[in-house]
């Protein structure tokens, strides 16, 4: 018996840009970092089974972290390129519709500023002890809908260029939330992740929906820096940057929702068990 672990990922700005339609032909950026709540994957005597501790289809990027945990229980490839192989094989089970961050970070751990073109990902790691005092300010929270990438991912792909400049700002604020973070600006992180929805609104009339802005709208109004809706748009899990004299009241604002807790993980996936 093999079982892997497999963290989850939240991804804060650029989200979008690193889909290779995108940054075949132009730069693409986002920063996000992998949290401590996994997918696991069990095989045994030719049987694979898997779970996970938070619901699939929720922005976090399951189904990257369940293809990275098969592979990280039958190789002993390093986790860089377990990432590689498991976006080739996201890409042709699904036709394309899966960016390139998900399996990086689910694979590798960590908190990191990728940048993505033709010719690869360059990866600018952010140390532990920088990123860390960021977990106090940040809430995330189940909206309790779900969704999928097919009802939201062909239509952003499709009209890519009639937005290039939406993500040519996306992917530049990737740039600056990694500036903020290392400078510890997390007031001005929190808004930049509000201005970046903002923007990222603007792609498709599905990425969000009444009921999601209802809570948007409902954690601003309780003293919320910004945040943001986590994977493809439509549902999913939803995380604020908010002051901590204000965590209280969103989370008041917020009551019907779930919280889940979590800090950044820096072991990515791995191997737990083995006989």
């Amino acid at each position: 018996m093999i079982i892997s672990r497999t963290p989850h990922r939240v991804s804060f700005l650029g989200g979008g840009t690193d889909y290779e339609q995108w940054y075949k032909n132009h730069p693409g950026a986002i920063l996000g970092g992998a949290i401590n709540h996994y997918v696991y994957v069990c095989m045994h005597d030719g049987k694979i089974t898997h779970f996970s501790d938070l619901p699939t289809k929720s922005g976090l990027a399951s189904s990257s972290a369940y293809t990275v945990g098969l592979l990280r229980a039958c190789s002993t490839s390093s986790p860089v390129e377990i990432a590689r192989m498991a976006t080739t094989l996201e890409i042709e089970k699904t036709g394309g519709m899966v960016g390139s961050q998900d399996q990086y970070l689910c694979a590798v751990g960590g908190f990191h500023h990728l940048r993505f073109s033709e010719h690869g990902i360059r990866d600018t790691a952010i140390k532990q002890a920088i990123v860390k005092p960021l977990e106090q300010y940040l809430m995330l929270f189940d909206t309790h809908q779900y969704r999928m990438n097919g009802a939201v991912i062909p239509q952003q792909l499709k009209e890519m260029e009639q937005h290039k400049e939406v993500y040519e700002q996306m992917a530049l604020m990737a740039d600056k939330g990694r500036l903020l973070i290392e400078a510890g600006s997390w007031p001005e992180f929190g808004e930049l992740m509000n201005s970046a929805w903002q923007l990222k609104r603007q792609l498709s009339n599905v990425i969000s929906t009444p009921a999601i802005d209802s809570i948007y709208e409902a954690a601003m109004k309780a003293g919320a820096w910004g945040g943001k809706l986590l994977g493809g748009g439509g549902g999913g899990f939803i995380v604020f940057a908010v002051p901590l004299d204000k965590q209280e009241s969103v989370k008041q604002a917020l009551n019907d929702l779930t919280q889940a807790t979590f800090q950044f993980e820096f072991e990515g996936a791995r191997v737990i068990y083995s006989d």
